[in-house]
């Protein structure tokens, strides 16, 4: 039985939810894996700020190895900016630590899989396969300082001079690497995005005392569940309720935000009390998975207005919970969301209104869309993610195994 040994790099992974959709792909990918595939090794390089939240992946196949190294001795006093300024460092620069020199090879490894991107531990004779989510700097530059872009690009070119192979999570990455960097269409493989057959299946009962847990009950709300970032676009759902305040008093749609990074969300709440809406606008901060399900069930509909993604895995799990969908049509989205969404203009409030307007009195469009959902949903599956991701590692490993044969 063919079986190879892969170091899996999970040093970038950040508590809660600060690495967005990404980490939930790749805690939830590592279980898929794991099960396909008991025959392989999985080594899983940690580091202080994750080593014990990662305990719970160890088995029979798989091994943690804590790079200690990685910070000093205070690293327990690390707050969560710190960490982020030194993924930055060894991330963008691509720093290396002198003790890891030849730690793969010693370890007998015959692939390197870097799910956040950067190959940081690659060694010459090891296959790297890396997955890349977006080329978002390019796209939308405004969102990044000058010094952060030149370091997003030469990081991105690294990674394609590394990598055997590439992973992008749509089409639309996998152009956007082309368009931008030559990338060859040879190393590039779209694999989309299908995790959202990793909720617990709340009983009534349970989600009913979440949802009165986060004071929603018997509340009517569109739901929005994104981390702060500029791109998420937040603010121009502030301006359509805006409008739906001024213009239609009774409308009986709240709006519920759940993300991470609290700087930028107590700026956002500060907007929200300048605008008038602390009645209709909710604050949930980042939630558990399991109040995160609760708040899905309770849900009229998602409202997405990202004015750029890689992919969008909300969009999926709103299908998988029978909610309609209303959606930004930038990046993408309409690539994940098909005809299964109604669309608008992420740029224009008026256009995000009529549609809120369309979700909240237009039961037979409601009904339409749900169905749709449903079909739409039968194109991703969770099964087949994790089986392409095997293949990848398979043909990238065994070409490094025969080789050295």
């Amino acid at each position: 039985m063919f079986k190879i040994r892969i170091a899996i790099d999970l040093t970038p992974l950040l508590p809660d939810g600060k690495n967005g959709g990404a980490k939930i792909l790749v805690l939830t990918l590592l279980k898929k894996i794991q099960q396909l595939v008991p025959n392989y090794e999985f080594l899983l390089l940690t580091a202080p700020w994750n080593h014990e939240e990662l305990a719970e992946y160890e088995t029979e196949n798989t091994q943690r190895i804590l790079l200690t190294e990685l910070v000093s001795d205070s690293s327990s006093k690390l707050n969560i900016q710190k960490i982020k300024d030194l993924l930055k460092r060894i991330k963008f620069k691509l720093a290396r630590l002198t003790y890891l020199k030849n730690f793969l090879a010693s370890h007998k490894i015959d692939l390197l899989f870097c799910p956040f991107s950067a190959p940081r531990f690659a060694e010459n004779g090891i296959p790297v396969v890396a997955i890349v989510y977006d080329t978002q700097h390019l796209d939308y530059p405004e969102f990044f300082e000058l010094r952060e872009q030149q370091l997003r690009t030469n990081f991105l070119k690294n990674l394609l001079q590394k990598s055997q192979k590439v992973i992008c999570i749509s089409e639309f990455c996998r152009q956007s690497l082309i368009k931008h960097f030559q990338a060859s269409a040879e190393q590039l493989t779209v694999i989309p995005v299908s995790i959202q057959d990793r909720w617990h299946g709340l009983s009534e009962e349970l989600a009913h005392q979440y949802l009165l847990e986060l004071g929603l009950v018997n509340r009517c709300y569109a739901f929005y569940p994104a981390n702060y970032w500029p791109h998420k676009n937040h603010r121009v759902l502030l301006e359509a309720y805006k409008i739906l305040k001024q213009k239609f008093a009774n409308f009986p749609l709240d709006l519920i935000f759940t993300g991470d990074l609290k700087q930028e969300e107590n700026q956002l709440r500060q907007e929200v009390t300048s605008a008038n809406l602390d009645d209709c606008v909710h604050f949930l901060g980042f939630l558990d998975e399991k109040h995160l399900e609760a708040v899905w069930h309770g849900c009229k509909c998602l409202v997405f207005p990202s004015l750029y993604e890689g992919f969008g895995i909300p969009v999926l799990e709103a299908m998988y919970f029978g909610k309609p969908i209303l959606c930004s049509s930038a990046g993408s989205l309409p690539e994940v969301g098909g005809d299964a969404v109604l669309y608008f203009n992420p740029n224009n409030p008026e256009d995000l209104v009529n549609c809120l307007l369309k979700i909240s009195y237009d039961a037979d469009l409601v009904d339409e869309l749900v169905c749709k959902g449903k079909e739409r949903l039968k194109l991703f599956d969770g099964q087949e993610m994790a089986e392409k991701y095997i293949d990848i590692f398979k043909g990238a490993a065994s070409k490094n195994i025969s080789s050295s044969a």
